[in-house]
């Protein structure tokens, strides 16, 4: 289903030639937060922004029907609606949920699409456990802050995962913080800290697999 939403999505994509990126109004009366204006998901350059309303999520996805056009597509999630459409190098996703009563959150990324071709296959310049999958990669620069979050699945222990992080961690520069280390019955948690540096480590084991969130960040 998603490969097929997918595939629709390309065939609506606009042809206009953008000399930068595509900017999208907001909803009347909205507080718009910056998520990231140098982010890269999976490689890829990412623009992001929260737009919060007390308008009921129906006007919401309406306003941003008209603000797209006719040629887009729309998904229905769990959770809300999501809206996306190609235009000339980038690509717009817009997703709309429910807060609560009386607040609906859209998520609006635009992202690079010729720089997502490129994408695939690139270096991670990170060293992972044997039979790994990398779930997902997000890199952002805040302030002159570097963070980057890597999520990865696999079939080692929490032990194991945590081993090998650690050694890898520590070559670059980070030192374990034992103090701060947290244990319980299906994962742990550990602070790393180095020159500028520091870093966060959680290993989490359900359904015979280890969950693994790291984020690392690099202050100026």
């Amino acid at each position: 289903m998603k490969a097929c939403w997918l595939i629709l999505a390309a065939s609506l994509w606009t042809s206009a030639c953008w000399a930068g990126w595509p900017e999208l109004a907001s909803p009347p009366h909205s507080r718009v937060e910056d998520i990231g204006q140098q982010v890269r998901l999976n490689g890829v350059p990412m623009r992001m922004q929260r737009v919060l309303s007390a308008a009921a999520p129906k006007d919401i996805i309406e306003f941003y029907r008209k603000a797209l056009g006719s040629r887009h597509v729309e998904e229905t999630l769990p959770d809300g609606r999501l809206l996306a459409q190609g235009q000339g190098d980038y690509f717009i996703t817009i997703r709309v949920k429910t807060l609560n009563p009386s607040l609906t959150e859209t998520l609006v990324s635009v992202s690079d699409a010729r720089a997502a071709r490129n994408a695939a296959g690139r270096p991670l310049g990170f060293q992972f456990p044997s039979r790994t999958r990398l779930l997902s990669d997000m890199e952002s620069t805040d302030a002159g802050k570097l963070s980057r979050q890597l999520v990865f699945l696999n079939d080692h222990s929490v032990d194991a995962n945590v081993d090998l992080i650690t050694k890898t961690l520590q070559a670059r520069g980070y030192k374990p913080q034992p103090d701060s280390a947290r244990n319980s019955e299906r994962g742990r948690t550990l602070m790393f800290v180095g020159l500028q540096r520091e870093a966060q480590l959680v290993v989490v084991r359900k359904d015979g697999f280890s969950n693994v969130v790291l984020t690392m960040v690099q202050m100026p």
